[in-house]
């Protein structure tokens, strides 16, 4: 094979659309079983969710749920679930060996990729998933006043230095470093459009983001405290592949360091590039995006355009990576 050491990264918050999966549920058996679990865990029936609705009699799409904080975590963790085991037993059928020595998620991402590795169950993932996303979104409604923010460079590179004097200077704060070009920072609104102002007069673009809440900031700590609570109690295992962490960019398998790593993503940076860095100077010659979309895909791009990616999130590009991997 002529790649040597393959990623597979997991998308996050933000993939979800609907319609996503729908392919694979229909095809395979085994993925409606997936989803049969998730709804023991999450108390509905979640396939609903991702692909539509009934309501008086007729089908129609259910876009506004589904991007709800509460419904999308558990949608996008159980849509790439099942991309990947469809993708493993493909890889199976055809004899396929891929040496795959690294894990990477973004956000709720990281959780796929520790399910994969097999620090913990599927229905213990997604419970835990979906206690964060409540969480997440009941701090987020005690303050309306506070969101989200992307930076984009439009032809060059942003200064990250200058990103962080700046937030220091409006009293907000870096919440992702995803790229040389875009970088997403949090805290209060008027604060953020004040900032917006003085990036729009240094030639650069800024964009309020449809999210319900300052996520990743330290406003969220108080989320995270109580979600500890709960992640204490939870049996993590050591997983059998490392995982290059968000928030700390190290490779983390025993349950004490990936607890940590949880608990502090919820209210600290998550450094994408930083992460995606980390698995190329590691020898990564192949980025494989398992689940719904292809945000991380052009993500590595703008960080390394010069390594490879490919993805699995439907029947055509399952085996559009398969025959590349054959070949």
């Amino acid at each position: 094979m002529k790649y040597k050491k393959i990623t597979l990264v997991f998308p996050g918050q933000g993939s979800q659309y609907v319609g996503m999966g729908k392919e694979f549920y229909d095809r395979f058996d085994f993925v409606k079983d997936i989803y049969n679990q998730a709804k023991q865990v999450l108390g509905y029936d979640l396939s609903e969710q991702c692909f539509r609705k009934r309501k008086f009699g007729k089908m129609i799409m259910h876009k506004d749920d589904l991007n709800k904080t509460i419904y999308t975590q558990p949608a996008v963790l159980t849509t790439s679930y099942a991309c990947f085991k469809v993708f493993e037993k493909t890889l199976r059928e055809r004899g396929l060996d891929v040496n795959v020595p690294l894990l990477a998620g973004h956000s709720l991402g990281e959780y796929t990729a520790l399910l994969i590795a097999g620090a913990m169950d599927f229905k213990t993932c997604l419970s835990l998933v979906k206690t964060r996303a409540t969480y997440m979104t009941d701090l987020g409604r005690g303050y309306p006043g506070a969101g989200l923010m992307a930076i984009v460079g439009k032809k060059k590179e942003l200064d990250y230095d200058s990103v962080c004097t700046l937030c220091k200077d409006f009293g907000v704060y870096v919440t992702l470093n995803n790229t040389p070009k875009q970088i997403v920072v949090g805290g209060s609104k008027k604060n953020l459009a004040a900032m917006s102002k003085k990036l729009k007069e240094d030639g650069k673009r800024s964009t309020m983001l449809k999210v319900e809440g300052p996520f990743h900031t330290p406003i969220m700590k108080p989320a995270a405290n109580k979600f500890k609570r709960v992640l204490d109690k939870i049996p993590i295992r050591i997983a059998s592949k490392p995982i290059i962490a968000n928030v700390s960019t190290h490779a983390i398998v025993d349950p004490d360091h990936t607890k940590k790593e949880l608990f502090e993503q919820i209210y600290k940076i998550v450094d994408w590039r930083g992460s995606v860095e980390k698995l190329i100077n590691n020898g990564g010659d192949l980025f494989i995006e398992v689940g719904p979309k292809k945000v991380l895909s052009n993500m590595i791009k703008d960080i390394d355009p010069s390594i490879p990616n490919l993805n699995v999130e439907d029947v055509e590009s399952l085996e559009k990576t398969a025959n590349e991997l054959a070949g």
